[in-house]
């Protein structure tokens, strides 16, 4: 019996553990990636083919928000993007869906794939999945920079029955496709003759679109302020406020002064002069961050695709006791419907016909009044419309309007309007000429910063940063050029070293990332017999400035300039000895012998990185982690535990060999060495006495640069003068605690009586 419980517990067990092992089987299955995932996860293989037949893969999914580069043969040939990411799609429901959608190079759609709904009306009961795939698959090749006509919509709607949702797909699909176009560079955004183009992606409910890409790769905000609340949801009332809209409140005593005051108008006097006449709005409703405060986000999407890219929506919407839009019957030209209104902008007047009328929904922003008349207008570039100048909207009140006598010429009223700043994209210069933005002044007011170019707008940022490494340099300079006077005293040389080195460290090191390496040099190397843009060097200003002030100090002394004073990962390795040093931990002395042979392992690692260079610099590049500058300097040692580890043990080895990795391993004081090997200066002092017989420099030099017989190898020197303390003091140098035992007896020695009478 108490076998067969066992074998009872055991069978038990036996199922216990079958089932957690499909339960985490189950677990470790990957889950199917939603809209909320990674774009990346969402593009499986077959996912792919339907949004871009024979594509062959992907390349780096970069932006905010993200797109994917399409590759056959390792080209690009467009690129896919999810409607979610790109403007936050929704459906009628309310319920947020995601298309992946494809473009090619001529922002043409290739195809559009529904990754994921939560439309109650789409089912096997309500319309079928297929009838809507098919719907999508209709849209291929259709062009979305310019409006859909309505006879292909048309044809489209007619597959899916037409569904609102179906329409809210179509809109995402092309909204989505128009703003990474432009922002991958596909198609340019419009600009006028300054460069100044306007705002088409602002931002969404979910998160910050992308911004539109201008020629000139230079864009900047009208200002930054009105950048913000252009992205945000705002109010009726405010949008009226920061002049999205334009308001006009016309009342009675407004009609009777625009009117000629010897026309008769005693009848409309009668009424009350501060009561409304009627109160109209307008204003451009092309940019996202106005049209879809007004429409909503998918309603807007759906305005767009009524009109190409260059076209401009303008909404016209009023109430009162006027008709401003009026009957909608012509009596003379069936394109003539609104003969009450116009733009008028400089001289010319464009009229606002039937065929610039554009299909739109309802006001839907929170606030909004109820208008008894609204349209939407499109304004082409041959219309004469520019949209960065101020323009009016004129509104015509005729004679019976106002019980003016028969033959009496209109009276006329106008609302300006100007696109306001937060809206406009361009260089800084092109917005401060249109008006946009105010100039900005530098320097005490000599420099409009407007004017500046890219690098030297990088170096009026930075010149805080400029100003304390041109004082670093000048201080070091002037302790090179004066050393006599500063090595005299042991005890401020070692202070003023130890600070200057953790300045070095901390400020150009860890904070600036100004650590100099090989591949630096590698680049100006390339650049001399190439035709790279050397501009591009003055990108970096602090790493600019540090390169050349090396380079001059190579001439002078050689190396040591940089290595021992300028390295912040040098100093970092110097700063932990004097640590350890401090703490007696135990030093070793490499010998002589040794040292000369470990010596030419940094010329090794030279030729490697340097001469995998011409072939490959991403083999150069991977070759040169050899020096662990960006493991311990620029990241801060947020990198994998095989480099923090790698950086770890040479700081470690170099807590008992000072400047280890300097010493026998870096291939930048490798180049270094090589490129100062013939300086002209030579200032390092020495005695007759050096090396024969007195030793004191040789022992205290502390990376072994002193030869035996007193000579300084100035390719393995660091120029940090401890011997030229030594040199200087007279306690330490043997020639001078001689000389001074001397002077000393002298002094002690009692005078003859003929020097003293003497």
């Amino acid at each position: 019996m108490a076998i067969c419980h066992s074998v009872k517990r055991g069978s038990d067990f036996v199922r216990a553990f079958m089932w957690l092992g499909l339960i985490l089987a189950w677990s470790a299955l990957p889950a199917s990636a939603g809209m909320e995932d990674p774009l990346g996860t969402r593009i499986t293989p077959e996912v792919l083919q339907e949004a871009f037949p024979g594509a062959e893969g992907i390349g780096e999914i970069v932006g905010d928000p993200p797109s994917a580069p399409v590759l056959i043969g390792g080209e690009v040939v467009g690129y896919l993007m999810s409607t979610h990411n790109t403007v936050r799609s929704t459906g009628f429901a309310g319920e947020p869906f995601d298309l992946l959608v494809g473009i090619d190079l001529k922002a043409d759609l290739k195809g559009i794939v529904l990754l994921e709904h939560y439309e109650p009306i789409i089912g096997p009961s309500m319309i079928r999945g297929d009838l809507l795939q098919t719907f999508l698959d209709r849209l291929k090749n259709l062009p979305t920079m310019r409006a859909t006509r309505a006879t292909e919509r048309a044809a489209i709607d007619a597959v899916s029955g037409a569904t609102v949702t179906s329409k809210l797909m179509r809109s995402a699909a092309f909204a989505s496709a128009r703003k990474m176009a432009i922002t991958n560079g596909v198609v340019q955004a419009r600009t006028n003759e300054a460069g100044l183009s306007i705002d088409l992606g602002g931002s969404f409910s979910g998160g910050e679109g992308p911004s539109v890409a201008s020629p000139t790769g230079n864009l900047a905000a009208a200002n930054s302020a009105d950048r913000v609340v252009a992205r945000e949801d705002r109010r009726w009332r405010e949008l009226v406020e920061t002049g999205d809209i334009a308001r006009a409140t016309i009342t009675n005593a407004d009609v009777v002064a625009a009117f000629p005051a010897d026309v008769d108008l005693s009848a409309f006097r009668a009424r009350p002069a501060d009561d409304t006449f009627f109160e109209v709005y307008t204003g451009m409703v092309t940019p996202d961050g106005i049209g879809r405060n007004v429409y909503g986000q998918r309603w807007h999407n759906f305005n767009m695709t009524q009109v190409s890219l260059g076209d401009h929506i303008i909404l016209v919407a009023a109430f009162g006791d006027y008709q401003v839009l009026g009957s909608g019957q012509s009596q003379s030209n069936n394109l003539s419907n609104f003969e009450r209104i116009a733009i008028v902008q400089n001289d010319k007047t464009i009229r606002l016909t039937r065929d610039k009328m554009l299909k739109h929904n309802a006001v839907r922003v929170h606030g909004a009044p109820r208008f008894k008349e609204q349209e939407l207008f499109r304004m082409r570039p041959r219309h004469g419309f520019d949209p960065f100048e101020t323009w009016a909207l004129r509104i015509e009140i005729g004679p019976n309007a106002v019980g003016a006598p028969a033959g009496t010429e209109p009276a006329y009223i106008e609302i300006p309007y100007r696109i306001p700043a937060a809206f406009v994209l361009g260089d800084a210069f092109a917005l401060e000429e249109a008006g946009f933005r105010e100039p900005v002044y530098a320097l005490f007011g000599l420099v409009r910063e407007s004017t500046l170019n890219e690098w030297q707008t990088i170096w009026l940022e930075r010149r805080v940063d400029i100003a304390i490494l041109g004082a670093l340099l000048a201080f070091l300079t002037l302790l090179l050029v004066f050393q006599n006077n500063y090595v005299s005293n042991r005890r401020i040389h070692a202070w003023v070293r130890f600070g200057f080195l953790a300045v070095i460290l901390v400020w150009l090191g860890w904070l600036k990332d100004a650590q100099l390496t090989s591949i630096n040099i590698i680049t100006y190397i390339q650049a001399a017999v190439s035709d790279l843009d050397p501009v591009l060097f003055l990108l970096d200003p602090l790493i600019f400035i540090l390169s050349v002030y090396v380079g001059i100090t190579l001439i002078l002394w050689g190396r040591g300039v940089f290595c021992g004073w300028l390295c912040p990962f040098g100093a970092f390795q110097e700063i932990l000895a004097k640590i350890a040093q401090w703490l007696k931990v135990p030093q070793i002395t490499v010998p002589e012998t040794v040292q000369e042979r470990l010596w030419a392992l940094k010329y090794v690692a030279v030729f490697v990185v340097f001469g995998l260079a011409p072939f490959s610099m991403d083999a150069a590049s991977k070759a040169a982690e050899i020096e662990p500058f960006k493991t311990a300097i620029v990241v801060g040692f947020d990198r994998s535990w095989p480099y923090l580890l790698y950086a770890g043990i040479l700081l470690a080895i170099g807590l008992t060999i000072e400047r280890f990795f300097c010493r026998f391993l870096c291939p930048l004081g490798g180049a270094l060495a090589i490129l100062g090997r013939f300086h002209l200066l030579d200032w390092l002092k020495r005695r007759p006495e050096c090396g024969n017989p007195c030793q004191v420099c040789r022992a205290s030099c502390p990376v072994g640069a002193i030869k035996i017989d007193g000579a300084i190898d100035m390719n393995e020197c660091f120029q940090c003068l401890d011997c030229q303390v030594d040199y200087s003091d007279n306690t330490v140098c043997p020639p001078l605690v001689a000389r001074r035992k001397r002077a000393d007896r002298l002094r002690s020695a009692p005078m003859s009586p003929q020097a003293a009478a003497g």
